[in-house]
């Protein structure tokens, strides 16, 4: 007999955290806290149908809750990914004359453009503020900075995206995508806003959207920027083409050498699984364990890896 796989029961909602929930909140816990990174709602319970009123209720006894995680209890496992993902980890902004958020905060700084180099001094110290409020976890003040920024120079492109994407996290959506947008109006090569709302657009599940926004991106840069093919792959696999999906997600693993973001072999694992390579899925899940840090994110996996051991039924 078959047996169903070990990510085929929940993997889908563990693809959809995995690729846009969490990716902002992992530098700002506060925002967890108001909402930031969203809820899940239960599994609507199942219902035995009524039998006839001829005829004894045949229904099991009420059974408690599956034991967590397991392919019948996916939406612990979904708060699992997202709690690991809330950590004030200050060293994932970016370091140099930017403070993007991941995923963006790997972009070198080829990436991020020249018209920075016009931008007035007082609009800079705004810039910088913002960013070391940021990095401080001062959501608020940081936001207040950067408008701040973007009002006296309308032009201050990195300071536009990083707005976005501190919105994005208080799920102030349609803001965070006027804000990724301003860049667009002045240089339609401005990677850093594509790579902004395409992952706005993972967010809500707008695949379309995201397969969009990442093939422009990759047509500005298809050497050296992984996160626009881990956006491609993620787009591509949720809309049913897997040869693409897997090509995207193999040449973002080349890219990011150092496992930066080792989601990529999470994606890749769904992608074996749905292609039926169970030694491919169970070889992507390992290479995520080796970079997985925090300890419940290490039991998830290793629990799909046991599913994956268990001999067919």
């Amino acid at each position: 007999m078959k047996r169903t796989s070990a990510l085929s029961s929940f993997g889908r909602p563990a693809l959809k955290l995995l690729w846009a929930g969490g990716l902002i909140l992992s530098v700002m816990p506060a925002l967890a806290q108001h909402g930031g990174g969203g809820t899940h709602p239960a599994p609507p319970p199942s219902q035995t149908p009524a039998p006839p009123p001829s005829q004894p209720s045949t229904a099991p006894p009420p059974q408690p809750p599956p034991a967590f995680p397991s392919a019948t209890n996916p939406w612990d496992q979904n708060e699992l990914i997202q709690r690991s993902s809330n950590k004030p980890v200050s060293s994932k902004i970016a370091k140099d004359d930017n403070c993007f958020l991941p995923p963006l905060n790997g972009l070198l700084p080829a990436g991020v453009g020249i018209a920075d180099l016009q931008i007035p001094a007082k609009a800079q110290r705004e810039h910088e503020d913002g960013c070391v409020a940021l990095r401080n976890n001062k959501i608020v003040e940081a936001e207040n900075h950067l408008r701040k920024a973007v009002k006296q120079w309308p032009k201050y492109f990195a300071a536009w995206v990083v707005l976005g994407q501190i919105l994005e996290a208080q799920q102030k959506t349609e803001e965070a995508q006027d804000a990724c947008s301003q860049p667009l109006a002045t240089d339609s090569n401005y990677l850093p806003a594509y790579l902004c709302l395409a992952d706005i657009a993972a967010r809500s599940e707008s695949w379309d959207k995201v397969l969009q926004l990442s093939t422009r991106a990759l047509a500005i840069d298809p050497t050296t920027v992984a996160v626009a093919y881990d956006y491609h792959a993620a787009a591509n696999f949720n809309l049913h083409n897997l040869p693409a999906a897997e090509k995207s997600a193999l040449r973002a693993a080349e890219i990011d050498k150092s496992n930066t973001d080792p989601r990529v072999h999470f994606l890749l694992a769904q992608i074996y699984e749905a292609k039926g390579d169970r030694a491919g899925e169970a070889a992507q899940l390992r290479e995520y364990l080796k970079y997985a840090s925090d300890p419940k994110d290490v039991a998830m996996v290793k629990q799909f890896l046991s599913e994956l051991d268990k001999p067919p039924k």
